[in-house]
């Protein structure tokens, strides 16, 4: 059973970089004929989140201070994509000294941010993505609210790749130990993504 779960895991995990790998390009894509040199740059940025792709995403769990770095990464290529005047993009995380020795799976909350940017940004409308991270009790807290539009919300793929990979991911990993909240109204979309910390290597203790 331990080695069936291990490989479903793996399967999982690798569908993670096609599904980054084809939204990121997307971005540049509509960026190259805006603005070619800012998509350079871009081109540049990405490769760097591609290495940590590649090779640190490939362990079992790792700090979540590397987790928080990748995620600010994404969040400022990301956020080269849309003017600041009208797209609001913010970030609340721990210091590494305040999360030293806390460590979880990887890539578990990648998912929810590129949702917040594909259905929460329009270029008509003022939009906002906002995420925060807090490790309290012995849990990391993981939360994501972006604005939610008329027509962009409709269109949501509640059912897509991301998410049903996202939830056996959980499953497999957490059993009933995490918890995953969605709530929307007609302006916000929020999720609210509860794990045990370290609870991976606990779980495989068990």
């Amino acid at each position: 059973m331990k080695a069936n779960a291990e490989s479903q895991l793996a399967y999982l995990k690798n569908q993670i970089n096609p599904h980054f790998y084809m939204n990121m390009l997307n971005n540049i894509h509509g960026m190259i004929e805006i603005d070619p040199e800012r998509a350079q740059l871009m081109v540049i940025d990405m490769s760097q989140l591609m290495r940590y792709m590649l090779y640190e995403s490939s362990r079992q769990e790792i700090p979540l201070s590397d987790e928080i770095r990748f995620l600010r990464n994404y969040m400022g290529l990301m956020r080269q994509r849309f003017p600041e005047n009208k797209v609001s993009v913010t970030s609340e995380f721990p210091s590494d000294s305040d999360i030293l020795g806390v460590s979880l799976p990887p890539l578990l909350f990648l998912v929810f941010i590129e949702n917040a940017f594909k259905h929460g940004v329009s270029y008509q409308e003022a939009s906002f993505v906002a995420v925060r991270i807090e490790v309290s009790d012995g849990s990391v807290i993981f939360n994501c609210m972006n604005s939610n539009h008329a027509g962009i919300s409709e269109n949501r793929d509640v059912k897509g790749i991301g998410l049903r990979n996202i939830r056996q991911r959980l499953t497999l990993i957490y059993g009933d130990n995490a918890t995953l909240y969605q709530n929307e109204t007609e302006s916000t979309y929020t999720v609210t993504l509860t794990i045990p910390a370290n609870a991976l290597e606990n779980n495989h203790n068990r």
